[in-house]
């Protein structure tokens, strides 16, 4: 930065009336989607120069890329913008992009509560809610308090994802985060961790874990990209003091049987375990039916069935299917037809529940040729 610029910059902080011991943010106009900001913090807009070699909006970081369209997501229509060194102000809906490129601006801090579309007001709004004259059933929540909760989002965003809109689908992330941002609430509370933590936590093992983008690994294919995840995690294992826990000691115990099946025989086949070919796969299955067919009492039953099962998630791995997916899709698809035999049933005027079993098949078979 140029002295002049340098200077020019000082007599805009003090025409803002601002104290930068206190905080302050500066941003280039034509640099807003690509550089995180604080809404809660006064922000100093810079106007455009050639001179400045900041990067531009990544692809993907923002579905809003154009300078006014960030600050409108950010900031209510009518938040004063202050024009510098002038002092003019005028609400934030009346600029357009020609005027804000011209010139240095101000915006005031919002208070954190009222900061709605950044992850800084929605950590101000769980400590609100958590605070002695907050919501009184936020204040008496936990960690274990919210793990119903948390499962719930998590399915509720499944499902989203599965048959909802966009903004369905932004709703239920919504959801989802603050789940996140609760339980970094609570531990900050404590004096354990806080949302930074959580946020470096994951981008650090992000970047760790993927050195063939963020480092000078050349990898040939995701063949090689999984088989270093696993050795990286390996890794991190033994330096937490869990090595002795093995490959699999990181498949969390609470995830469902078969998103668990899956990890295991994904980490399994990086570390060289697995078939040649999907032939040993069928095969197995073979032998495992044939087991099941031969099972006596109980016990062995169990066994069998869930050898079975374990076969199938492996076949479906070999598929690139994912076997809780094709479950939940066979059981709503299921339930669907049942209701189609229903309304037909109704249709004609039978009481379904007084037909006999082969009745009730004539019916589902309609449905399905339909």
């Amino acid at each position: 930065m140029s002295a002049d610029r340098s200077r020019s910059i000082d007599g805009l902080i003090a025409a803002a009336g601002l104290d930068p011991g206190a905080g302050i943010q500066l941003v280039d106009v034509d640099r807003v989607a690509a550089v995180p900001f604080d809404p809660a913090l006064p922000l100093v807009l810079l106007r455009a120069t050639a001179q400045t070699d900041a990067p531009a909006a990544l692809p993907g970081r923002h579905a809003r890329r154009d300078t006014l369209s960030v600050l409108r997501a950010l900031y209510p229509d009518a938040h004063p913008v202050r024009s510098l060194p002038a002092g003019d102000e005028r609400p934030l809906a009346d600029l357009d992009h020609a005027t804000l490129s011209a010139g240095d601006w101000y915006l005031a801090p919002l208070d954190p509560v009222d900061n709605l579309a950044s992850p800084h007001g929605m950590a101000a709004i769980s400590a609100r809610l958590r605070a002695p004259d907050g919501c009184p059933w936020d204040r008496k929540q936990t960690h274990l308090s919210l793990r119903p909760y948390l499962l719930e989002e998590a399915y509720e965003t499944l499902d989203a994802i599965e048959n909802g809109t966009p903004a369905d689908l932004a709703e239920e992330l919504g959801d989802l985060l603050l789940q996140v941002i609760l339980h970094a609430q609570f531990a900050a509370e404590e004096g354990a961790f806080d949302l930074t933590d959580v946020y470096r936590s994951i981008a650090a093992k992000i970047v760790r874990r993927h050195p063939h983008v963020f480092g000078g690994l050349e990898v040939d294919g995701e063949r090689q990209v999984l088989s270093n995840w696993e050795t990286i995690k390996a890794g991190e294992r033994e330096a937490r003091g869990k090595g002795h826990e093995g490959a699999f000691g990181g498949v969390a115990r609470a995830l469902p049987a078969l998103p668990a099946s899956r990890e295991i025989q994904d980490r399994a086949s990086s570390l060289g375990w697995d078939w040649e070919s999907i032939n040993g796969v069928w095969e197995k299955i073979a032998e495992e039916l044939d087991e099941l067919r031969g099972a006596q009492g109980d016990e062995e039953r169990l066994h069998e069935v869930g050898d079975v099962l374990f076969a199938l998630v492996n076949l479906a791995r070999w598929m690139k299917v994912d076997p809780e997916e094709a479950l939940r899709t066979a059981n709503s698809r299921w339930i669907a037809r049942y209701r189609r035999v229903e309304a037909l049933a109704a249709e004609r005027g039978i009481e379904l529940e007084s037909l006999s079993l082969g009745e009730k098949d004539e019916l589902w078979d309609l449905v399905k040729a339909r």
